[in-house]
């Protein structure tokens, strides 16, 4: 076994073992902790939440007077107080709507772990996945307040740079994160957004 399917199934019997819905839980868990970028009683939007990994995560984060709004196509069977869910289109308007009533103020953390069906055709998909990541950054202009933070998934190619000037563009601090629960051979990491600017 290569060391790289090692480690993703350490972070899978992980998760098994501590009653995440995914291995992933261990990426934003990494970013919560480093980037302090949930807090307790923050409001927080998850897109691409299914299965659930994240919006666990978040909702350990945010303690009992905090909320999770978690946002996808498919949909998610969690059971926590302060988690709700839509089964919704991040591109259909209504959707931003509908999180804005569940929150009850401005998020102060939007998070994105968006990825297209991957078709095999690496180009494409990795066009797709910065689209996604765009998307994303329009709608956190649209829900977070001033001074909030994100963390978006994105893979690396041609459009990466395009994604990081938007990030630098919107917030005083962008880092790059490869999370050690990634797979090492994965173009996956992620954007750590801290400090809205307006």
């Amino acid at each position: 076994m290569r060391l790289s399917e090692a480690k993703t199934d350490y972070y899978r019997r992980k998760a098994r073992e501590e009653g995440y819905k995914s291995r992933a839980a261990y990426k934003l868990l990494e970013a919560v902790k480093k980037y302090r970028l949930i807090k307790q009683g923050d409001r927080v939007v998850d897109m691409g939440a299914a299965p659930g990994g994240w919006l666990q995560v978040a909702s350990e984060a945010v303690g009992q007077h905090g909320r999770v709004v978690g946002v996808d196509l498919s949909e998610i069977r969690l059971n926590l107080d302060n988690v709700q869910t839509l089964m919704m289109d991040i591109y259909d308007k209504t959707t931003l709507e509908k999180v804005r009533v569940l929150l009850d103020r401005p998020a102060d953390v939007l998070l994105s772990d968006l990825s297209p069906k991957i078709s095999g055709a690496w180009d494409l998909d990795h066009y797709k996945q910065i689209d996604l990541v765009l998307r994303s950054f329009e709608l956190a202009d649209d829900i977070l307040r001033k001074g909030g933070n994100c963390m978006m998934k994105l893979f690396d190619g041609e459009r990466f740079l395009e994604a990081r000037k938007e990030a630098e563009r919107r917030y005083a601090t962008v880092v790059v994160m490869k999370p050690k629960a990634s797979r090492g051979e994965s173009s996956e990491m992620y954007l750590v957004c801290l400090g809205k600017r307006t």
